[in-house]
C-alpha cells in the first residue's frame, strides 16, 4: 500500500507540499486532523483529464499488468495499471486514487479512520 502523510481539508486530504487528494468519506469534523493516506496500487487511474502528474521512475510490464514507479508530490508511490503504460522515466504520467478505495488512518495511533 502506498502512504502519503498530511492532513485533512474540505473533505479532501492535503500533503504537506499542497497537493489535494480526493477522500470518498472524509470523516466528520475532521479539517486539519493529521492522517496517514492509504491507497493500494491497483487503485491508482490513469487519467489524463483530472489526473496528478507523477514522475515516473521504473516502467515494468509484467505481463497483463504495468507496475509503475514514480513520485507523486514528492513522494514515492508504486501504481498497478491493465492498460499499456508507455512512459519512460523522467517522463510525467496523470494519475488520480479512487477516492471510494482510499484508507485513512489516525496518524498518532494509526487506527483506520
Amino acid at each position: 500500500m502506498n502512504f502519503l502523510k498530511g492532513h485533512l481539508q474540505g473533505g479532501r486530504f492535503v500533503t504537506a507540499g499542497g497537493l489535494s487528494l480526493p477522500v470518498a468519506n472524509a470523516p466528520a469534523a475532521s479539517n486539519g486532523q493529521p492522517v496517514v493516506y492509504g491507497i493500494r496500487p491497483e487503485h491508482f487511474i490513469l487519467d489524463d483529464t483530472n489526473g496528478l502528474p507523477a514522475e515516473v521512475g521504473v516502467v515494468e510490464p509484467t505481463g497483463s499488468e504495468t507496475q509503475v514507479f514514480a513520485k507523486l508530490g514528492g513522494t514515492d508511490v508504486v501504481g498497478v495499471f491493465r492498460e499499456r503504460v508507455d512512459a519512460k522515466p523522467g517522463q510525467q504520467i496523470s494519475v488520480t486514487p479512487d477516492p471510494r478505495l482510499v484508507h485513512l488512518f489516525d496518524e498518532q495511533t494509526g487506527l483506520r479512520l
